[in-house]
């Protein structure tokens, strides 16, 4: 009987130990997803991302809106997303109170932030309203540009003292300021962007001339001050399998209805992959 009862005994010991250690893997992997989330700026650009027409509590939808959710549901990790306009987002990135973004890389923000997956190339430049020649870089001398404040078009082009730029809240703004022949001729920045915008508004008959200055590619952006800068391989390594199989450009077309690249340009785009 005591026999009995010692194995009686130790059955329940080992339950009860196996009841605490599931307790305590149960509290470690909350803890660990409570961890893992991301702080990210989504940028406030239509379709990239944009208030939901008629949604409450400031419900958004877009490219950027679409990408984040793919990476929870593959990844099971959390964003707090907050949607800004671009000057803000670069501005975080800077003192680190977003962990990442997801943007159109340009070298001049190597100094704050790592650039990590690539999802889709994108070709950058101007467009213009018809009757204004832009066929080389100088031609853009001759005509105003709305430039949407903040954002990365070209190396040259950002630090060109000499170019008329007109500082444009967003894209939409700078199409319709061009549209309607408001102090500007033209609109710099991704051209796949500008052409849906005037599409959007039924202006192709406006614009005409394009002039590409540079293919970059919309990115991960981490910002070196982010206290969960450690983890970006973790990132990577989902952003990547989204754009292996093809999920991000699905997105990108999906919103932005091009089919394939518009660009040639963006078709010879060699692929870029995370930074070690």
């Amino acid at each position: 009987m005591q026999e009995i009862s010692a194995a009686h005994q130790h059955r329940h010991f080992r339950r009860a130990a196996m009841a605490l250690l599931s307790v305590l893997l149960c509290a470690m992997v909350t803890q660990a997803k409570a961890a893992a989330t991301f702080k990210t700026n989504m940028i406030q650009f239509d379709p990239w991302t944009r208030l939901v027409p008629g949604g409450k509590n400031s419900e958004t939808e877009g490219i950027l809106v679409d990408l984040l959710d793919e990476f929870e549901k593959r990844s099971g990790y959390n964003t707090e997303r907050t949607m800004v306009p671009y000057a803000r987002v670069e501005q975080n990135l800077q003192q680190g109170v977003t962990d990442f973004s997801l943007m159109a890389w340009g070298e001049a923000r190597a100094v704050y932030a790592e650039r990590g997956s690539c999802l889709v190339p994108l070709a950058f430049g101007v467009r213009a309203r018809k009757n204004f020649r832009i066929r080389q870089y100088d031609d853009l001398y001759n005509i105003r540009i709305g430039t949407p404040r903040g954002l990365k078009i070209d190396p040259r082009y950002d630090a060109d003292l000499r170019m008329n730029k007109q500082m444009v809240l967003d894209y939409t703004t700078g199409v319709m300021m061009a549209g309607l022949g408001r102090e500007v001729d033209a609109v710099a920045g991704s051209l796949s962007t500008i052409n849906y915008l005037i599409t959007q508004n039924q202006m192709q008959a406006i614009f005409d001339e394009t002039l590409i200055l540079n293919t970059t590619h919309l990115a991960v952006a981490f910002s070196r001050k982010s206290p969960l800068f450690a983890k970006r391989h973790l990132v990577n390594a989902v952003f990547d399998s989204i754009e292996t199989d093809g999920t991000a450009r699905a997105i990108y077309e999906k919103w932005l209805g091009v089919q394939s690249h518009q660009f040639a340009e963006e078709s010879a785009a060699p692929s870029c992959r995370n930074t070690p």
